[in-house]
């Protein structure tokens, strides 16, 4: 009897043999780059067994490993032997022969399955896996002659599975073409399947054949032929390297009809679509037949992308006109959201955009009437938000009355109610429980507030409250939470990350302020005067006054295009103060005057006037007009029963009038600047008592007012100002100066001659940009010299 030819299938996946770059393979220890550990110790006990079965997907290596035995019987692709190739395989085996058999784990061979069960002897079955990242990282230093990176490596284990023959395949010249022979083999089906689930298609049996028009058998035997062939996941997600090889052979018009296919069945089941519409897109495809597609994915990513957003609702046509708007509208393109509203007819989400646009663009009191007619709960709120800040108490208390008279019928007409009551409280009820009340409405309805087209956001409302009312701490806390949770996303955004600047100026902390405040952004008219004040605050605060002149004309602009209100009196009183500062004050007159008409048409209500009085105060002392800061100080301290922070500020004032006069009163001072401290107010409290230490003739007091100074000064995080423009000799005759002292004294202190102190004075001035010894003192103030 002649002994039987070796039989050897070779299916049309062809692997390429891995060991082409890694040497031969007969040695196990020239294979650690192939297999595991537990297969390598498999393939040892394998060495010494009668038979071998190999059993793995494609590209695992099987082909490779099979030229490492000795059996004299060699099969390759197992998985499509027919009873007659078994039937000769087992006579060979039954004559002596050895066997090495490799097969992929589908289709289910009941002849293989005969032929393994039969064989006699020892049997050992070898399950290949994937390359762990390890050594995917070490085939590709292999293949390419160089270490690379576990970055390059994790990408490439993520692209492949950790399949060797994928592996190369991706590390050759043209890894698609080079991919593209592994669906050779391929049913039409399985091709099909393979498309539509790297398309995005979820891994549903039923889901697929719907779309495929296929039965289901035909479905879970196409992926069962895709995980045999290891371009499947157990999850039904296609390796990377598959789909982008799939989809880059697939006609581009295949592809669109699948993607048109599987959109509209996951919209009829209300299932995500974004992704499809966007391939959709980038195929060209924007039929109308995808409307309801792109209505859908529309929303899906309004939050996320808004200006994606309103393509696709431009592209749903005009039924989804109020979409557009909003999408526009949190994109930034106002004029683009308002153009496509039809405001006699609009819905309260309609005139919540219009109300949006006109608020940011200065018109608090146009958005607020425009709400008016809404019946919806938050529309009515920002009603009253908006009339009142035009100074219209009557009718913000109109509005919410009529407001009040429905029930709340969801939770954002909840939102609505609460706001008109926060913002009337702030107003006419007591000021700190107005604070209390507007830091609870902040957390409501937050959850996807990027989404929400309103005129401000109940958390910026808030913060500002706690601003007016000295509770810089509060205001920090809810603001640094928003920015953190905006991710630099939404349409107030950068009001909050404006108005945490804002607090960190008021704090002290210029750096933080300035790394906030990001200047020369374009922005809508309300958070542009914000900015501009910020602005000239930082760079007044830094005591150089050419940088103030230069920074006052953008600030002068934004205050021309925006009506005062309610809302914009501290960057109103802040721009005022560097007005003063550099002589520019009859051009924002008119403004204060208006705003000290608003707050006297709302009563002058405690909460809302302390600060921008604080602010006005300075600016009239600036002016040497000891008539209005009179006046301004009366108000303070009227407001002093009804306010804790209006005392403080009260108190302060009264201690920087008097030691202006040379009336130091040092123990009444520190109580003074221990109160602004407490209020978050470190700045200002460092300069009450570098400025009373200025004016008192009391060399003790005047160190230990210096050492407070210095104290708060470090304690905001301040950087130096306008020190960094000074030698370190020049800041030592600056803060003697500061302090008081005649050139001889500074010149006694420091060991030098009174001449040479005038020439460091006179450098320190030119720096500055201090004409005389009194701009320089100003300038000084603001100076930390500590």
């Amino acid at each position: 009897m002649t002994k039987p030819e070796r039989v050897t299938h070779r299916s049309t996946e062809v692997e390429s043999d891995p060991l082409e770059v890694h040497a031969p393979m007969s040695p196990l220890s020239d294979t650690p780059l192939l297999i595991d550990d537990g297969s390598r110790r498999t393939l040892e006990r394998a060495r010494g067994a009668d038979h071998v079965v190999l059993t793995g997907p494609a590209g695992c290596g099987k082909t490779a490993l099979l030229s490492t035995f000795g059996q004299p019987i060699v099969v390759d692709d197992g998985h499509f032997l027919g009873d007659d190739e078994v039937d000769r395989l087992l006579e060979e085996v039954d004559a002596g022969g050895r066997l090495a058999v490799a097969h992929r784990t589908w289709p289910d061979n009941r002849a293989l399955a005969r032929l393994v069960g039969k064989l006699p002897g020892s049997v050992v079955r070898v399950q290949l896996r994937p390359l762990s990242r390890g050594h995917v990282r070490s085939l590709a230093a292999r293949v390419q002659g160089t270490e690379v990176s576990e970055e390059f490596a994790e990408l490439l284990h993520e692209r492949t599975g950790g399949t060797p023959g994928f592996v190369l395949d991706e590390l050759s010249r043209d890894p698609r073409t080079a991919f593209a022979r592994h669906f050779d083999g391929l049913s039409v089906a399985a091709h099909d399947v393979l498309l539509a689930l790297s398309a995005g298609a979820p891994f549903d049996v039923g889901l697929l054949a719907a779309v495929l028009a296929l039965d289901l058998g035909v479905v879970s035997e196409s992926v069962e032929a895709l995980r045999s062939a290891g371009l499947l996941r157990i999850d039904g997600t296609p390796l990377a390297v598959a789909a982008d090889a799939i989809e880059a052979y697939a006609p581009a018009e295949q592809r669109a009809d699948m993607l048109r296919k599987l959109a509209l069945n996951q919209a009829d089941r209300a299932e995500p679509v974004a992704g499809y519409a966007r391939s959709l897109l980038d195929l060209g495809v924007a039929d109308p037949g995808l409307a309801d597609v792109f209505v859908a994915a529309g929303q899906e990513v309004i939050d996320d992308d808004p200006t994606f957003a309103a393509r696709l609702f431009t592209l749903a046509g005009t039924g989804s006109s109020a979409l557009l708007a909003r999408a526009r509208a949190l994109s930034g393109d106002l004029d683009g959201a308002v153009s496509v509203l039809d405001l006699e007819h609009a819905d309260a989400d309609a005139l919540l955009v219009a109300a949006t646009a006109l608020t940011l663009r200065g018109q608090v009191g146009r958005g607020g009437e425009l709400l008016q007619r809404s019946d919806n709960g938050l529309a009515l709120g920002f009603a009253v938000t908006g009339l009142l800040g035009a100074g219209r108490l009557e009718d913000a208390r109109t509005v919410q009355s009529g407001a009040r008279s429905h029930l709340a019928r969801s939770l954002t007409d909840t939102l609505g109610h609460r706001l008109a009551d926060v913002v009337l409280g702030t107003v006419t009820g007591s000021p700190m429980a107005a604070v209390a009340a507007a830091v609870a409405t902040a957390g409501v309805n937050q959850a996807g507030a990027r989404a929400v087209v309103q005129p401000d956001s109940p958390t910026a409302l808030a913060a500002l409250i706690c601003v007016h009312a000295g509770e810089l701490t509060v205001a920090r806390s809810l603001l640094a939470k928003a920015v953190q949770d905006d991710g630099g996303r939404g349409l107030h955004a950068d009001r909050h990350q404006l108005l945490l600047a804002c607090v960190e100026l008021l704090g002290g902390d210029i750096e933080a302020a300035r790394r906030l405040s990001r200047p020369g952004l374009a922005r809508e008219p309300r958070e542009a005067l914000l900015a501009a004040a910020l602005e000239l605050g930082i760079t007044r605060r830094g005591g150089d006054l050419r940088a103030l002149s230069a920074a006052w004309e953008p600030a002068q602009q934004a205050l021309v295009v925006h009506p005062v209100d309610l809302y914009t009196l501290i960057p109103l009183t802040e721009i005022a103060v560097a007005a003063a500062r550099i002589g520019q004050y009859h051009r924002v007159e008119t403004h204060l005057n208006e705003a000290w008409t608003l707050l006297a048409d709302l009563g002058d209500p405690p909460l809302w006037s302390v600060l921008p009085r604080w602010n006005a105060f300075h600016t009239a002392l600036l002016l040497g007009d000891h008539g209005s800061a009179k006046e301004h100080l009366a108000i303070l301290d009227d407001a002093a029963n009804a306010l804790p922070f209006a005392r403080a500020l009260s108190l302060a004032a009264h201690c920087w009038s008097r030691a202006g006069l040379g009336d130091v009163d040092h123990a009444r001072v520190e109580a003074a600047a221990q109160e602004l401290h407490a209020h978050g107010m470190r700045a200002d409290a460092a300069r009450l008592a570098g400025h009373a230490a200025m004016h008192t003739t009391d060399r003790k007091a005047m160190t230990r007012l210096l050492d407070i100074a210095r104290q708060f000064h470090g304690s905001g995080g301040q950087s130096s100002g306008g020190a960094e423009v000074l030698s370190e000799r020049e800041q030592e005759v600056a803060a003697l100066v500061r302090d008081g002292l005649t050139y001889r004294e500074v010149g006694d202190a420091l060991f030098i001659s009174a001449k040479t102190v005038e020439h460091h004075v006179t450098r320190i001035r030119n720096k500055l940009g201090a004409k005389n010894r009194r701009e320089l003192e100003r300038a000084l103030e603001d100076v930390d010299l500590s």
